[in-house]
C-alpha cells in the first residue's frame, strides 16, 4: 500500500513512456499506478519511477485484464476516492493516417471501451482523455459522443477541444484532442501560455541549447546511420525546404512526380520556430521534416526527447538491447510534457480534496 499523500492521486491508462504522468507530476499530482502493456515502456517507467506501480491490477499491463475493484483494493482506495484517471487509447484507429477505422479497428478499437469501463469502476473525481486531432472529425463523431454521453451519465461535466502543444511551452507544434471531465463543477481547457499575445513560442534552437549540458554518452542516445548519397541530398536542402529543393536527377524515383509526398518529406527543421510534430520515426529524414537544422543528418533520440520536453534525467530503457526503433516509438508516442502540465493545472482545482492513498 502506498504511503499517505497530500497530493491528488492519478491512475494512468496507456501510460507509454510517462509523458502525461510527468506533466501531471509537475502540476502536483501523484501517480499511484500505470497501466501499460508495451515491454519497453514498462521498462522505462520502472527505471525512472519505481513508485508508479506497474503490477497493480495485472501482470501484463493489458487494460483488458484490469479489474477496477481489484485495482482499487490493491491501492487501498474505494470507488470514488481516486483523484484522476488519465490517458488515451492508442491513437492509430483515430489518426488521419492509416485506415482510420476508429472504434471498429479490429486490433485496438475496443481499448476505448475499456477506458470507459475503468472510469466507471474507479469513478475518479476527474478524467483526462487525450488523443489525436482526428478524434474530433465527423467520421468519429459517434465514438466521441459515446465518450461524452457516458461520462455525463456517470456525473461528469466535460469540456473538450483541440490544443497545440507549442501553445503550452513545448518546442513543437502538436495538435491533440483533449477532453477534461469533472464531478465537481465544469472544467475549462487551459489557456495558451505561449504564442500570439503571450510569451513567444519555444523554438528548436532553444530546445537544442539545453543539450549542451546533457550527458550524451548514454545508451538511449542513438541516431540513424546516413549513407553518403543521402548526405549529399541533405546538403541541397535549406532551412524550411523539403525534397523539392533537390534537382530531379538527385531524387529517388518515388519522389520525382511528388504525388505521394507531403510538404514535410525530407525537409529541414528551422532553428527559429517550433518543430513539426515529433512522431515515432522522427529519426528518419525521409519520414517528414526531420533533417537536423544545421547538420546533414537526422535527429537523434535525445533531440527528439527535448522537442517533447522530456527532462535530462529521464532515461529510455528497452526491455532488451536499446534500439533506435524502440526508443523512437516511446518518444514519438508520448504526450509532450508542457501540454500535460497545463492539463494538470487545468483539472487540479476541480478535484475537491486530496485523497489519501491509504483507506
Amino acid at each position: 500500500m502506498p504511503p499517505e499523500s497530500t497530493s491528488p492521486t492519478v491512475v494512468s491508462l496507456f501510460s507509454g513512456a510517462g509523458g502525461l504522468d510527468l506533466g501531471l507530476e509537475r502540476a502536483g499530482f501523484e501517480t499511484l499506478a500505470c497501466i501499460e502493456r508495451d515491454p519497453d515502456c514498462r521498462a522505462t517507467l520502472a527505471a525512472n519511477r519505481p513508485g508508479w506501480r506497474l503490477e497493480a491490477g495485472t501482470d501484463s499491463g493489458d487494460i483488458r485484464q484490469v479489474e477496477g475493484p481489484k485495482l482499487l483494493a490493491d491501492l487501498g482506495l474505494g470507488r470514488g476516492e481516486l483523484g484522476v484517471v488519465a490517458g488515451g487509447p492508442p491513437c492509430q484507429p483515430f489518426s488521419n493516417l492509416g485506415k482510420r477505422q476508429g472504434a471498429e479497428d479490429p486490433l485496438n478499437g475496443d481499448l476505448f471501451t475499456h477506458y470507459l469501463r475503468l472510469v466507471d469502476e474507479l469513478l475518479p473525481g476527474a478524467v483526462i482523455f487525450e488523443n489525436v486531432e482526428g478524434f474530433r472529425h465527423e467520421r468519429h463523431s459517434e465514438t466521441r459522443e459515446r465518450l461524452v454521453n457516458r461520462l455525463v451519465d456517470l456525473g461528469y461535466e466535460v469540456a473538450w477541444g483541440v490544443l497545440d502543444a507549442a501553445d503550452f511551452g513545448d518546442p513543437q507544434h502538436r495538435r491533440r484532442f483533449v477532453l477534461l471531465g469533472s464531478r465537481n463543477g465544469r472544467p475549462e481547457l487551459p489557456r495558451p501560455t505561449h504564442g500570439k499575445n503571450v510569451r513567444p513560442h519555444q523554438t528548436v534552437e532553444s530546445a537544442f541549447l539545453c543539450l549542451d549540458s546533457w550527458n550524451q554518452d548514454r545508451p538511449d542516445h542513438i541516431r540513424m546511420n546516413i549513407s553518403e548519397k543521402v548526405r549529399q541530398r541533405m546538403q541541397r536542402i535549406g532551412p524550411g525546404q523539403n525534397f523539392k529543393a533537390l534537382p530531379m536527377e538527385m531524387r529517388p524515383d518515388c519522389w520525382r512526380n511528388g504525388r505521394h509526398q507531403g510538404a514535410d518529406t525530407f525537409g529541414r527543421l528551422r532553428l527559429d520556430r517550433p518543430s513539426v510534430t515529433i512522431r515515432t520515426s522522427s529519426y528518419n529524414p525521409s519520414k517528414g521534416r526531420y533533417i537536423h537544422p544545421t547538420e546533414d543528418r537526422g535527429l537523434s533520440t535525445l533531440e527528439m526527447a527535448v522537442l517533447q520536453s522530456f527532462p535530462e534525467e529521464w532515461r529510455f530503457v528497452c526491455a532488451g538491447r536499446p534500439t533506435l526503433v524502440g526508443i523512437g516509438r516511446m518518444i514519438g508516442n508520448a504526450v509532450p510534457i508542457g501540454l500535460a502540465t497545463a492539463l494538470g493545472h487545468a483539472i487540479r482545482h476541480t478535484v475537491r480534496r486530496p485523497i489519501s492513498a491509504a483507506s
